[in-house]
């Protein structure tokens, strides 16, 4: 038989060779996406020291339990900065009320190859043996009228068609965490989110920078507070501080560095981070600065000249009909 060893369409039966009627094709064998491991869709904790956020929390709640909420797959969009706490919140959402979604599956959306690695890995984690394609995944959840609930994490990418990897169906749940706003077209309700409340930010800060927190000096807690208002009770930067003050034993003398070391400060990592999810102030920051084009980048420039707020629409406006007429008068071009 070792002239037919290439063959894919015969079997022999009786000792005759019977050419199949079905002939196998490429298409039909197996395909795991290139970006798929085992048991990568399985859902995280939030971290311990999650602080804060009941208001949002709260709009989550409404959104997916409330017994007013419309029929159908339900999808709410978290937006905002990197480090503002957007996957924290879902997880934390999906800790709070796991006992109320039938499964729970995370994907982390920042590569195409990631989202279709999850989908294959949703399809083999629920029994489904011939799994040929990421698309397996997306039928599972289309074709199990269930409530679960999946977290997009991280779909910043506007080169990535999203609404592809959405679901079709009248039922599940989503949730999208994302820097990229436009998403909530495709969203049913979104939230962009901002800094935490006063005393939100001061806490969080003190979990990080003070183990012990029932031995808190008063003068301690104003400096807390002095710094929290300094880092606009922004999340991460928050976490970042605290860290640092925690190592550095250093809580009196932080906001002093700050003001003359700002830069250097928030741009360190930490040495043993909490949770997997750290990352430096400006590491953060400078992912979403990569995606930003060009004139984009030259708008904050100019804008990091002015005041923080109420910088007036009419000055902009005022500059780019100048520009215009500048180009037209003199024929030059934008580079």
């Amino acid at each position: 038989m070792s002239m037919f060893s290439h063959a894919n369409d015969f079997t022999v039966s009786g000792g005759h060779l019977i050419q199949n009627i079905y002939n196998k094709t490429e298409s039909d064998t197996q395909k795991t996406p290139p970006g798929y491991f085992e048991g990568m869709t399985h859902c995280p904790t939030s971290t311990k020291t999650f602080t804060g956020r009941e208001e949002v929390l709260t709009t989550l709640e409404e959104f997916f339990l409330s017994g007013n909420a419309a029929e159908g797959m339900k999808t709410f969009l978290l937006c905002g900065l990197g480090g503002a706490g957007k996957t924290q919140i879902a997880l934390q959402f999906i800790k709070r009320f796991k006992q109320r979604f039938t499964a729970r599956f995370f994907i982390t959306a920042d590569q195409e190859d990631s989202i279709q690695g999850s989908y294959f890995d949703i399809a083999k984690t629920n029994g489904v043996q011939d799994a040929q394609s990421w698309k397996a995944g997306l039928h599972w959840l289309n074709s199990h009228e269930e409530d679960w609930l999946i977290v997009i994490d991280n779909a910043d990418d506007p080169k990535i068609p999203l609404i592809e990897y959405l679901p079709s169906c009248n039922h599940g749940n989503v949730i999208i965490t994302s820097r990229n706003p436009d998403l909530r077209n495709i969203a049913d309700q979104y939230l962009e989110l901002s800094d935490m409340l006063p005393e939100e930010g001061i806490q969080l800060l003190m979990k990080h920078a003070i183990k012990k927190l029932d031995k808190i000096s008063d003068a301690d807690q104003n400096q807390a507070a002095k710094i929290a208002e300094k880092l606009y009770y922004f999340p991460l930067a928050l976490v970042h501080s605290g860290a640092y003050i925690n190592r550095q034993k250093c809580l009196s003398g932080y906001l002093d560095r700050l003001e003359n070391q700002r830069e250097q400060l928030l741009s360190e990592g930490s040495q043993q981070p909490n949770d997997k999810y750290y990352h430096s102030m400006y590491g953060t920051w400078n992912l979403s600065w990569g995606q930003l084009s060009e004139d984009s980048r030259i708008f904050l420039g100019l804008c990091a000249h002015l005041h923080y707020e109420f910088i007036p629409r009419s000055l902009f406006e005022r500059g780019v009909k100048n520009d215009c007429h500048f180009r037209n008068e003199f024929g030059c071009h934008k580079a």
